[in-house]
């Protein structure tokens, strides 16, 4: 399983920014609250604006503000619930609640206009930052539109007082109309295009490093993941490796085993002196099992428990094999040509190639039954053939019932792991008969990139198939 300890990130600096990103909820009610106290704080201007002071008591009332009395306070207040709505879930819904503000910002707002230049800035902000790139110019050009569009509808409103706020926050000196010339509201225009510019620029520069960072954990994440995979794929051919291996040692030492038994058992009363031997070749081929599988169950034990290491059987161990059948009543003849290629793990294949044919050779056409054993060594290429004649006449019965079904199918496995092939089938009867297995391993990466890598193996409808 993979833990929160693989994949962790460096705890960013700051006490105060990782509570803060810890509770994003304190964060989006702080800044409503702001909102409504700033709202609040217009609306008080306002009203206190409408009166002539006299001794800090209000001594004469022009009137109270259009957008505060009614029927038009109602408005203000919903115009006050939806923008602080759309605060509060800007992190969702940033572009949308971006036009729900814009929309709100139209029409008579006094000074609580200035709150709501603020939340414009803090939704624009939130466009690139929790959607994209392309959404947060988007959302630019909503904003400056709509800032446009509400200068062109304030420029014939005439107001009296100085020091107007108009749409996006922005500070409008003047007395009389809120724009003299057009020159003015071009002026106008352009700084607030460069200070929603500016806003948005933050935001994408924010986004953009928030996104990079996401990435960045999802793809430690990602390698975790693979790792962890990685590690489990090579448990399993490591497993399959071994279980190859013990199937060779297993299935050649029984089936000599098994050979050697039988026929001292057929020897003990005629032949006693032969019988001993036979017994005495048995209990050596399975103390020579025993020390392989050893060797080989050693590399699973703890690093305490060195393994004792010993070359691996290649090419020039295969006259002791071949004697170890011979020993066990076949009639075998090795011919080997060529130079050694130098590839250990070749070397290991051939050996586990012709152990396993010979093995089949015993097993299923049993004692007395002659096989040719070829192993050519070319410069591109080596060749193996392990092929038997049939059972020999008045031959006592295979040994059979103790094959595996994995035998092929591991050689076709160790074949293809050097770019090699595997065939094996019955030998047509004007070819002599019998059963033939053959494998072709490449001796360098080059040629082995022009070998198929395939196994073919055919069925012999005649006789049980060779495991």
């Amino acid at each position: 399983m993979i833990t929160e300890a693989e994949v962790r990130l460096p705890r960013p600096p700051g006490v105060i920014r990782r509570a803060l990103a810890a509770h994003p909820i304190v964060v989006d009610v702080f800044i409503v609250v702001w909102f409504v106290i700033g709202s609040l704080f217009g609306v008080l201007i306002d009203l206190l604006s409408a009166a002539s002071w006299q001794d800090g008591q209000p001594e004469t009332w022009f009137g109270i503000p259009p957008h505060l009395d009614w029927p038009l306070w109602p408005l203000t207040a919903l115009r006050v619930a939806a923008i602080g709505t759309a605060l509060m879930l800007r992190r969702k819904f940033p572009l949308a609640g971006l036009i729900v503000v814009v929309l709100a910002m139209f029409g008579d707002q006094g000074t609580q206009g200035f709150a709501n230049g603020v939340a414009l800035l803090f939704l624009l902000y939130a466009v690139p930052v929790y959607r994209s790139v392309p959404a947060g110019w988007i959302g630019y050009g909503i904003a400056l539109g709509g800032t446009l569009l509400q200068f062109g509808l304030d420029v014939h409103r005439e107001s009296s007082q100085v020091g107007q706020i108009g749409p996006g926050g922005v500070l409008i000196a003047e007395s009389g109309a809120v724009v003299r010339s057009p020159t003015e509201f071009i002026g106008i225009s352009l700084l607030s295009a460069l200070w929603l510019l500016a806003i948005l620029m933050l935001g994408i520069n924010l986004g953009n490093r928030r996104r990079y960072l996401e990435a960045v954990i999802d793809r430690a994440h990602q390698l975790a993941r693979e790792r962890h995979q990685l590690a489990q794929l090579a448990v399993a051919e490591e497993r399959s490796r071994i279980a190859r291996e013990l199937h060779d040692i297993v299935a050649h030492s029984v089936s000599v085993m098994i050979a050697l038994s039988e026929g001292a058992a057929r020897a003990a009363e005629v032949a006693p002196e032969a019988a001993a031997d036979a017994m005495r070749r048995s209990a050596e081929t399975g103390r020579t099992a025993l020390g392989e599988m050893r060797r080989l169950l050693g590399a699973l034990h703890a690093p305490e428990n060195e393994p004792e290491l010993v070359p691996q059987p290649g090419v020039q161990d295969l006259p002791e094999l071949v004697q170890s059948f011979t020993n066990a009543g076949l009639r075998v003849a090795l011919d080997i040509t060529g130079e050694d290629s130098g590839d250990r793990g070749q070397e290991l294949a051939i050996y586990r190639i012709v152990q396993e044919g010979l093995t089949n050779v015993l097993r299923y056409a049993g004692t007395g039954a002659r096989a040719q054993v070829q192993v050519q060594r070319l410069a591109d290429r080596t060749s193996v053939e392990v092929r038997d004649f049939g059972r020999a006449s008045g031959a006592t019965h295979p040994v059979t019932g103790i094959g595996s079904g994995r035998g092929l199918a591991g050689l076709s496995e160790r074949a293809r792991v050097f770019g090699g092939h595997i065939e094996s089938g019955p030998v047509p009867e004007h070819a002599g008969g019998g059963w033939r297995l053959w494998a072709v391993l490449p001796v360098s990466p080059a040629a082995s990139s022009g070998t198929p890598d395939s196994d073919h193996t055919t069925e012999n409808p005649e006789s049980e198939p060779h495991d």
